[in-house]
């Protein structure tokens, strides 16, 4: 009996250990796709209709419909102003550097064991390169999942600075950025 009981429980490690490296395996491919379809776009400012189409896939709701509000209150910012002022949205929102990343390299993925607590984090290293800089600007930004009935889905980035560029880039997170965007815009509007 003591025997059986041991291997029940190897049985139940074991099985444990290969979901979580499943689990694992899982959101390093959604973060893999998600930086490939990032190159493969290169978005600059708010994103389009098309742009919001192609990167759905990837998103949690509720970082999506702050994409998707950002993009609504540009359309109408630019309307407004006859294209006469600067946009809300200057670069690329997804990467620390405004004009974007030339390459990226996915260096770990962490997934919480807990069965309860859906969630992981991915450290990805994020390189942005032109003829002009003297020295690649790099940052390792964070990507904060989530799971839905999709599987994994990005809920946030957390923007990694660094660098030695002298480019004005993104702090703090993306879902802050973008709800900053909102609200200074609805300032805008009220006065």
């Amino acid at each position: 009996m003591k025997q059986f009981r041991t291997m029940m429980i190897l049985a139940v490690v074991l099985a444990m250990t290969a979901c979580s490296a499943s689990r694992e395996q899982e959101a390093r491919d959604l973060v893999n796709s998600f930086y490939q379809t990032h190159q493969s776009n290169r978005p600059v400012g708010a994103l389009s209709l098309k742009e919001l189409i192609t990167f759905r896939q990837f998103l949690s709701v509720p970082l999506f419909d702050l994409l998707k509000d950002v993009s609504v209150a540009e359309e109408a910012h630019l309307a407004q102003t006859d294209n006469q002022t600067p946009p809300l949205v200057d670069g690329d929102l997804f990467t620390t550097h405004p004009k974007g990343a030339s390459t990226y390299r996915l260096l770990s993925c962490e997934i919480s064991q807990s069965s309860a607590d859906s969630s992981g984090v991915c450290t990805v290293e994020l390189i942005y390169s032109d003829a002009k800089l003297q020295a690649p600007f790099k940052s390792t930004d964070r990507v904060i999942l989530t799971r839905d009935t999709r599987g994994w889905v990005i809920d946030n980035i957390e923007y990694g600075g660094g660098g030695s560029s002298n480019a004005a880039v993104h702090t703090g997170n993306l879902q802050k950025t973008l709800q900053d965007i909102l609200n200074k815009n609805e300032r805008r509007i009220v006065q």
